[in-house]
């Protein structure tokens, strides 16, 4: 397995791609959609964040668990420059849980991680019913075998549980099928996940990685450092659409000052 949590504290800055084929918003826009995600991932890069992630952010309405052929093409072919030009961990996240095509896309490119909202817990959404994916999944990394790692959400944003388990047993759960981090975005009632939640978390499961996986910025982070392994940052590194490398080196100075 690759090694990622290795006692630095990392930074995973996300990639968002515009619309894809498919999706309402579309704009036929090929070109732009490879030119934009590929100076977002350089910018990131440069500005000396840990890792990135891939995701298909501006899809909207999501799938449940399978994005049509047209955009999943389109997003691997992203997927594949990206590997090609990154020198840090890279990884790739399909919304809402495509856990099959996001393996598959990490097997294909060479990724390093890929990000699973629905692991051990069954979740529902405005997109529709979202089952766990452990056990499936775990078929698929045997027909194709690679050297990638689970960071894998529990309670993820905008979805209810079915049923509705306590966040640390489902982190106990995720830990018990081969997750390789857990990633923490919100609580009961759709509540942002704060600083008391991971240090909760944190007693609970001991020294297995953490991620924090929204809500973070530069005012707060050093304060979820205490705890968290990792934090993942999309929106708090843009101004509009773009990545804004202001932003960025902002934050990375103030990771850097104490990690």
């Amino acid at each position: 397995m690759k090694e990622f949590f290795d006692g630095k504290k990392k930074v995973i800055g996300m990639v968002h791609l515009l619309p894809l084929p498919s999706n309402a918003a579309y704009k036929g826009n090929k070109d732009e959609i490879v030119q934009f995600a590929l100076e977002d991932a350089k910018t990131l890069i440069d500005c000396g964040v840990d890792a990135i992630m891939l995701e298909n952010f501006n899809d909207w309405p999501q799938y449940a668990d399978e994005i049509p052929m047209e955009s999943y093409t389109l997003m691997t072919a992203v997927a594949s420059k990206i590997r090609d030009l990154c020198p840090i961990p890279f990884g790739v996240n399909i919304e809402m849980n495509a856990w099959q095509q996001e393996w598959i896309m990490a097997w294909a490119v060479n990724a390093d991680f890929i990000r699973l909202e629905a692991f051990v817990d069954n979740r529902g959404g405005s997109f529709g019913y979202i089952p766990a994916c452990s056990t499936p999944l775990s078929k698929v990394m045997k027909d194709y075998p690679a050297d990638v790692m689970l960071f894998t959400d529990v309670r993820t944003q905008e979805t209810y549980g079915n049923p509705d388990v306590p966040i640390n047993e489902l982190a106990h759960n995720a830990m018990g099928h081969d997750s390789n981090a857990i990633i923490v975005t919100e609580n009961d009632q759709a509540k942002r996940i704060t600083v008391e939640d991971v240090k909760a978390m944190r007693e609970d499961i001991g020294d297995f990685p953490i991620i924090v996986g929204s809500g973070v910025k530069a005012n707060n982070v050093l304060d979820y450092f205490e705890y968290a392994d990792a934090v993942i940052v999309g929106r708090g590194f843009k101004t509009g659409d773009r990545i804004d490398p202001a932003k960025v080196k902002e934050f990375m100075e103030v990771v850097r000052s104490k990690y």
